[in-house]
């Protein structure tokens, strides 16, 4: 992916990024998290509590791989194996950023509304 298009998605909207994040994760039905080196998810601090960050395309979280997080690495999930863990990241009360940009502006959506937003975007693919 060349610069200019990972320039142009991360100057969209919070909202819009997350519906471009929606798109491609039930097109091509992987999703990308970052984890440190005891394969630990990484959480963005919030007021909301525990944000897992996520993104559609290895080459944007890999862009996240600096300071604090320099030391980990991107994890690629299926589609399918992410589903069924958001049933126990709501358990969990863990809410998600839709991918986030640079400066970590992103939508946070429960885990259950993600579950349903992906549902309804994988029927559109169908």
């Amino acid at each position: 992916m060349n610069q200019h298009k990972i320039d142009n998605i991360f100057a969209l909207d919070s909202s819009e990024r997350y519906g471009y994040l929606l798109r491609r994760v039930a097109d091509f039905e992987t999703i990308y998290l970052i984890a440190d080196e005891e394969e630990n998810y990484v959480m963005l601090g919030s007021e909301d509590g525990n944000v897992l960050p996520v993104w559609p395309e290895k080459e944007f979280a890999s862009l996240f791989l600096t300071d604090d997080w320099s030391s980990c690495h991107i994890v690629e999930y299926k589609l399918s194996e992410f589903m069924d863990w958001l049933d126990d990241l709501a358990k969990d009360s863990v809410l998600i950023a839709g991918f986030p940009n640079l400066d970590l502006h992103t939508v946070h959506v429960s885990a259950i509304e993600m579950k349903n937003h992906l549902l309804f975007e994988m029927r559109q693919y169908e």
